[in-house]
């Protein structure tokens, strides 16, 4: 059976997928704080040795900075994979095994929908912000991997400069909110004038890095995933910003929309990406 695991890894969780006979299987391992490297690649290795068949690959989306398919340089998000590299999690049956930064791999997923277009550009806005875009078909990497740092824009608040993550995130609104997103979530149904105020400068912010990129890149279309834009009034005050401050040429011809795939696009994209290398 000629087929793909993919593998997505967060900083709570590391979700493996493979298709079988009887359908996908599944698998999900939580990653405590004090996880080894040790112990996720054997979770990989038990994870192969249930399926019937050797597969053809394994790809791994990770957060952080991937440097070209074989190593994380550098994850925030979870420090244990700093360093780490592909042939750690080569299993016994040495199948090829290749990593992705996990937005990348959002991006290939979700760009297969979008295979007449010529531009898609895939934004994730979780706890932090991350880009990748597609252009005719080949996804852009930059010379080590590591373009679409989204998060890492640079803006200014009253003549400083500030990172989009801390001004647009969703760390960035717990943080200033002082409260955890649920709590939030509530303030703004109850229609506290505070956190409302709060969730409107946030998605002004991410408002104007949309039109940067929108200028950047020239997409035809934005995809725009992620907790984060699920807030009340989030989006709202993106869409105005973005529309005041876009060249209307470009916005015209640009296309904003949400995910195709709502659960899992990480581990898609990764099997999408290891066929790629291997075929």
């Amino acid at each position: 059976m000629n087929s793909y695991v993919g593998i997505e890894i967060d900083g709570g969780q590391m979700y493996m997928m493979a298709d079988t006979p009887n359908g996908c299987l599944e698998h999900i391992f939580p990653i405590a704080r004090d996880c080894s490297l040790l112990e996720l690649q054997q979770e990989v290795e038990a994870f192969v040795a249930k399926l019937t068949y050797t597969p053809s690959g394994i790809g791994i989306g990770m957060p952080g900075l991937v440097v070209g398919t074989d190593k994380v340089e550098l994850s925030h998000v979870l420090p244990v994979l700093n360093g780490a590299t592909a042939d750690m999690f080569t299993t016994a049956a040495g199948i090829p095994v290749a990593f992705i930064n996990d937005v990348k791999a959002a991006t290939l997923a979700e760009a297969a929908h979008y295979q007449d277009n010529h531009t898609v550009a895939v934004i994730m806005s979780d706890a932090f912000i991350a880009a990748g875009v597609v252009a005719s078909g080949e996804l852009l990497l930059g010379a080590k991997g590591w373009s679409g740092e989204l998060g890492y824009m640079i803006l200014t608040v009253n003549g400083k400069p500030a990172l989009l993550d801390t001004l647009a995130s969703g760390y960035a609104i717990t943080n200033q909110a002082g409260i955890d997103d649920a709590a939030v979530r509530e303030r703004l149904e109850a229609g506290d004038s505070q956190v409302t105020a709060l969730i409107r400068q946030a998605g002004q912010y991410f408002g104007y890095a949309l039109t940067n990129l929108l200028h950047l890149y020239n997409p035809d279309v934005i995809v725009i995933g992620g907790s984060t834009p699920t807030y009340k009034g989030y989006m709202e005050a993106a869409k105005a910003a973005l529309e005041e401050h876009a060249l209307p040429e470009l916005l015209k011809c640009c296309n904003l929309t949400e995910p195709k795939i709502h659960n899992r696009v990480i581990a898609f994209g990764v099997r999408e990406w290891i066929r790629k290398l291997t075929q």
